[in-house]
């Protein structure tokens, strides 16, 4: 059972239903991350031409304010990667406008109170923040599925769900705001640089939250976790509104202030994700997969009491470790979050591969899908009664727990009987 190449279709000859009409196949599609915010692009594209053909620029730079501003999420979650439902994001993204909506006269009057210096940050980031505070104490009474799902459990869940709210912000401050004063030719670009401005602050502050997350049981290292996040978000934001303190004898030097500020800020932006992707519990499960090395289970020690034969495939869940031998069958019992389809509550199952007889396959016997990451990093879905190869290495996703294909190096003088299942403390 060494690793191997990767499934590849047989080949009959023949021009297969779905070669020849690949678009009725819409199941894969609706699990990618492009299909809705493509439709979103066709429909906001007509809107654009029609306001502009009937010369309605106020209703142009509102459409054109909203897809961009859904645009700047969208560019957040393909960088994160994690299957968070991308219209939750938008629901985020329009509970936190509201939201600041709602609180828009404390700000102004907060704002004002405030040193100029320093009133900015310390004024809007907590404000863009409460959406998350909200979330992450919302959602532990939700079940571990809905947690995963819609929860802040780790610095990505923190970072997407920070960009909606930041987002939302950015578009209350644009449209109601700076459009008033400056007309709606300001939208366009203020938007544009959101990715930069107040996405990067919030990013900043929500990173270390989602660390604070993963780690809560240290609780100093909580609190200055959530200090360093906050301090670095209200320094990036006050260093970008520090521009209206040039004179008019340093005002030539403002635009290269904040493209200085702006670059500084996607940088510090784009670091958080990778290290977020680099620690994330769910990493070798990240959508678009491939900007870290593929999971590679190492080789393990076999069991004392009970030497291995060569070769011998093992599902580690945990502690946990089921024996992958032809013709055995797992259960609710091995893998406790899954339903099965049977009263004997069988889940999966081993077979020899059909056309490879002395490679094993795991059969998906259960009511949900699987996805399984392959040794050589390639991502596959295993929806019931579909299979996955038996190699050292195979993540698989089962939804609420992850597993792992290992297979023993040992090579015992003997071959003693093995139970199926052993508990590895």
């Amino acid at each position: 059972m060494n690793a191997q190449a990767p499934d590849t279709p047989a080949d009959s000859g023949d021009i297969s239903n779905t070669e020849l009409l690949p678009f009725f196949s819409f199941g894969d599609l609706r699990r990618r991350a492009f299909l809705w915010p493509g439709v979103f692009t066709a429909v906001c594209g007509v809107a654009l031409l029609l306001l502009g053909a009937a010369g309605n620029e106020e209703g142009f730079f509102w459409c054109l304010a909203i897809f961009i501003s859904l645009a700047n999420v969208y560019m957040v979650y393909l960088w994160c990667g994690k299957k968070m439902p991308f219209p939750y994001l938008v629901a985020v993204t329009l509970f936190a406008f509201v939201l600041d909506l709602l609180l828009s006269p404390a700000i102004v009057a907060k704002n004002k109170a405030m040193p100029a210096l320093i009133g900015p940050g310390l004024v809007e980031e907590p404000v863009k923040a409460l959406p998350l505070l909200f979330i992450l104490l919302g959602t532990r009474f939700l079940s571990h599925a809905r947690q995963r799902k819609y929860g802040v459990r780790e610095p990505l869940d923190a970072i997407m769900l920070a960009a909606a709210s930041a987002t939302g912000f950015a578009f209350l401050e644009t449209m109601f705001f700076y459009v008033p004063q400056y007309g709606h030719l300001i939208s366009t670009p203020r938007l544009l640089v959101n990715i930069f401005g107040h996405i990067a602050y919030s990013v900043a502050f929500a990173y270390f939250i989602g660390l604070a997350a993963l780690h809560h049981r240290r609780i100093g290292r909580v609190v200055l976790a959530v200090a360093v996040g906050f301090l670095l978000s209200n320094l990036l934001h006050d260093l970008w509104d520090a521009i209206r303190f040039y004179g008019d004898d340093w005002i030539v030097l403002s635009p290269l202030h904040e493209i200085v500020v702006a670059v500084a800020s996607f940088v510090i932006l784009a670091s958080l994700i990778l290290k977020a992707r680099e620690i994330s519990p769910e990493r070798e499960f990240l959508w678009p997969f491939g900007t870290i090395s593929p999971y590679v289970a190492p080789e393990v020690e076999p069991l004392p009491p009970l030497p291995l034969i060569p070769g011998d495939g093992w599902l580690e869940i945990g502690h946990q470790r089921t024996r992958l031998k032809a013709g055995s069958a797992l259960t609710i019992a091995d893998i406790p979050t899954l339903g099965s389809r049977s009263p004997d509550g069988v889940v999966a199952e081993v077979l020899p591969h059909p056309s490879e007889p002395d490679l094993l396959v795991l059969r998906n016997l259960s009511r949900s899908s699987w996805e399984a990451v392959m040794p050589d990093g390639a991502v596959r879905h295993v929806d019931p009664a579909g299979t996955v190869r038996i190699l050292s290495g195979t993540r698989i996703d089962f939804g609420l727990l992850a597993g792992v294909i290992v297979l023993t190096a040992h090579d015992p003088a003997t071959d003693l009987p093995l139970s199926s299942t052993v508990d590895w403390c």
